[in-house]
C-alpha cells in the first residue's frame, strides 16, 4: 500500500478524550469530604481509622481504575463487557462494612456506585441494577436503626445521582456514534462513487479499445496484402475512436457540472472570506434542467471570481427569480464599475482558454438562447445578470451540454486593484 493509499485508508475519526467522560465519575468526589472530616474528627479507635481508612483507599481506588477503564472504553465506542459485575460487588462489600463501622455518614459511597452504575450499563440493566441497589439501601438503613425519612433521602439523592450521569453519558456516546456513522456513509459513498465511475469507465472504454485493438493488429496485417482492405479497417478505427471520445465526452459530463446550491454556499464562504457582506435572495429548492442549473452556477462562480479579483466591493447581493417561462439571475455590488474597454480586455484575455472569462460565460448562455448582460448600473452598482429560458429546444442539449462541461477559473481569496 503507498502513501497515498494509506492516507485514504486512515480513519478520520473525530478525537475523542477519555477525560471528558472521566470527569463525569470524578465530579462526585467532593461528596466524601464531609465523611472523610469527620472520620478524624471522631474519636475512633485506632484500629477501627486504620481499617476504615484501608477501606475507604480501596474503595476509591476500585472506583476511579474501573471508571477510567470504561472511559477509555466509550472513548473508543468499544462494547467490552469484561469484568463488569466483580468491581461493583466489591464496592458494594466495601459501603457496607464502612458503613456498619462508622455509621450512616458513609451512606453517601452509595452514590459512587450509583453514578458508576448509570454511566456503565445499558438502560434495562441500569434500571435492574440501581432497582437492587435501592433495596441494599433500605435494608442498611433498617439495619441500623434509620428512619424512614433518611433512607428517602438517601435513595433519592442517589437515584439522581444516577439519572444524572446516565442522561449525560448516553447524549455523549450517541453524538460520538452519530459523528462515526455519518463518517462511515459519507466513506462509503465514496468508495460507491468510485466503484460506479470504474464501472462505467470499464463498460464504457472496454469494449471500444478492444475493438480499436483488433482492428489494428488486423490492418497491420493486411496493409501488405490488401491495402483497400486496411484502408477500410483504418477507417472503422478512426470512427470507433470518434465515437468513444464523444461518449467519454458524455460520461465525463455527468461527473463534472456543478450544482448551483454548491456554487451559493462556496460563493457565500469565499465572499465572508474576503471581508465583503453577502446577501442572497432567492429559493433553494430550484429543481432545474442539468444544462440550466450549470449555465447558473458558473455565472456565479464568474461572477463572484470577478468580484474578488478586480473590484473593491464591500457588499455583493445575488438574486435569482423565476417565472413559469424564465428564470434570471443578478450579482450585483458595490465595487468600481468596468469600462466598456475594460470589458473587453477581460473578455480577450481568455480567449486562449475556451470557456474563461466573461466571453466564455455569455457562449455558455448564449447556446442555450439566453440573454446576458454586465455593465454598471445607473446607481453606481455593476451587475452581472443573466437570464434563461426554462424550456430548452432538443437540437441545443447536446452542445449545451458539451459547453457548460469546459473548465471554469476557480474563485481565488487575492484581491487586486479593479479592472
Amino acid at each position: 500500500m503507498n502513501k497515498a493509499q494509506k492516507i485514504f485508508h486512515k480513519p478520520h475519526t473525530q478525537k475523542r478524550s477519555p477525560y471528558i467522560l472521566w470527569l463525569l465519575w470524578t465530579v462526585w468526589l467532593p461528596f466524601a469530604l464531609p465523611a472523610i472530616i469527620s472520620l478524624f474528627r471522631s474519636r475512633t479507635f485506632l484500629l477501627n481509622l486504620i481499617i476504615t481508612l484501608v477501606g475507604i483507599i480501596l474503595f476509591f481506588a476500585i472506583y476511579l481504575w474501573t471508571s477510567w477503564q470504561r472511559a477509555q472504553q466509550l472513548t473508543a465506542l468499544s462494547a467490552d463487557n469484561s469484568t463488569t459485575w466483580l468491581p461493583i460487588l466489591i464496592l458494594m462489600a466495601l459501603s457496607i462494612c464502612i458503613i456498619l463501622i462508622n455509621g450512616k455518614e458513609w451512606f453517601i459511597l452509595f452514590y459512587f456506585i450509583s453514578g458508576y452504575i448509570g454511566g456503565r450499563f445499558s438502560t434495562l440493566r441500569t434500571l435492574l441494577i440501581q432497582g437492587g441497589l435501592i433495596l441494599l439501601m433500605v435494608a442498611l438503613g433498617l439495619l441500623i436503626r434509620l428512619e424512614l425519612t433518611e433512607i428517602g433521602q438517601l435513595v433519592f439523592v442517589a437515584c439522581v445521582i444516577g439519572i444524572i450521569s446516565f442522561s449525560i453519558m448516553r447524549s455523549v456516546t450517541v453524538r460520538w456514534e452519530l459523528h462515526a456513522a455519518q463518517e462511515e456513509i459519507a466513506r462509503l459513498a465514496v468508495t460507491t462513487e468510485r466503484l460506479r465511475i470504474a464501472r462505467d469507465l470499464h463498460d464504457l472504454l472496454g469494449h471500444n479499445l478492444s475493438l480499436i485493438t483488433l482492428k489494428s493488429e488486423l490492418a497491420r496485417r493486411l496493409i501488405s496484402i490488401a491495402p483497400e482492405r486496411a484502408s477500410t479497417e483504418i477507417g472503422d478505427i478512426e470512427q470507433v475512436a470518434r465515437t468513444t471520445l464523444q461518449e467519454v465526452r458524455e460520461a465525463v459530463a455527468s461527473y463534472r457540472l456543478p450544482t448551483l446550491p454548491n456554487e451559493l454556499q462556496n460563493a457565500h464562504e469565499i465572499l465572508a472570506a474576503a471581508g465583503i457582506a453577502y446577501h442572497y435572495t432567492g429559493d433553494d429548492g430550484y429543481m432545474l434542467p442539468g444544462a440550466i442549473e450549470a449555465a447558473l452556477a458558473w455565472t456565479v462562480r464568474e461572477g463572484v471570481t470577478n468580484i474578488i479579483r478586480h473590484s473593491r466591493a464591500r457588499q455583493c447581493t445575488l438574486c435569482i427569480t423565476s417565472n413559469t417561462h424564465n428564470i434570471r439571475l443578478e450579482l450585483i455590488n458595490d465595487g468600481a464599475s468596468l469600462t466598456p474597454i475594460d470589458l473587453q480586455a477581460s473578455s480577450s484575455s481568455n480567449t486562449g482558454n475556451r470557456g474563461t472569462g466573461l466571453r466564455g460565460l455569455a457562449e455558455r448562455i448564449d447556446i442555450l438562447h439566453g440573454q446576458f448582460n454586465v455593465g454598471p448600473r445607473s446607481d453606481g452598482n455593476f451587475c452581472l445578470s443573466v437570464s434563461l429560458p426554462l424550456i430548452q429546444k432538443a437540437d441545443t442539449a447536446s452542445p449545451a451540454l458539451s459547453k457548460l462541461i469546459m473548465p471554469m477559473p476557480t474563485p481565488t481569496k487575492k484581491r487586486s486593484e479593479p479592472r
